[in-house]
């Protein structure tokens, strides 16, 4: 019987953690998943998403235990966190994915009329800038628009799951002229199955998106 793969999943947000361990049940159940959430990640994070240099040796000493630890692939879900994962996994051994990279690239190939949605303020320009460099490389033109669905992110931070994710289906079920919608945060992925079967179809997940990804990575 060949090895299960082992799967490292570095977390800043707790509630990126269900989602994504229910996409590799999904989408790659032969996997071994293992978490690792270090909030205070985002506690040093400034609002308007600004990462101090602090950052970096932390996020290099991490994928440095991931390493250690014999995994396979690195999957990190923090959004925010893009643009240093992408410097820190430089030095890296192992294919390290950021979070929102393979739902960019997704997203080019599936329409030319896009709607990014986040719960975040700081993490939509991140994303933003991962759809329009996926689109880039793709050699396509796209129109991008985004938006942050007001009080999503108030909702789960008080533990009011379902108004969160009700919020988030509402504002997709309002966007009827896009043929693409992507949910930029993983924690955003169970609001879809709160939208009717055609209108979920043209929505994307950054945590099955990765989770796809992470599997044509490791098994190529």
């Amino acid at each position: 019987m060949p090895t299960r793969k082992r799967i490292i999943l570095l977390h800043a947000y707790f509630h990126s953690m269900a989602p994504i361990e229910k996409s590799f049940r999904t989408a790659w159940p032969e996997a071994r998943t293992f978490n690792i959430l270090d909030e205070s990640l985002y506690a040093d994070v400034g609002e308007d998403g600004d990462i101090p240099p602090s950052i970096m040796p932390r996020l290099t000493s991490l994928l440095r235990h991931c390493e250690l630890s014999e995994a396979d692939g690195v999957l990190f879900t923090g959004s925010t966190f893009g643009p240093a994962v992408e410097e820190a996994r430089r030095q890296a051994t192992i294919p390290v994915l950021k979070s929102d990279e393979a739902v960019a690239e997704r997203a080019v190939g599936m329409g030319e009329k896009i709607l990014l949605m986040c719960t975040a303020q700081r993490s939509a320009p991140v994303v933003l800038a991962n759809i329009k460099a996926a689109a880039k490389a793709a050699s396509v033109q796209r129109q991008i628009d985004w938006m942050v669905v007001p009080g999503a992110k108030e909702a789960i931070s008080r533990g009011d799951i379902s108004e969160h994710d009700r919020l988030i289906a509402e504002a997709a079920a309002g966007a009827k002229e896009f043929d693409v919608i992507v949910f930029g945060q993983f924690s955003m992925a169970a609001a879809r199955d709160n939208l009717p079967a055609a209108l979920a179809k043209r929505v994307l997940t950054s945590a099955e998106s990765a989770a796809l990804k992470m599997r044509s990575m490791v098994e190529r």
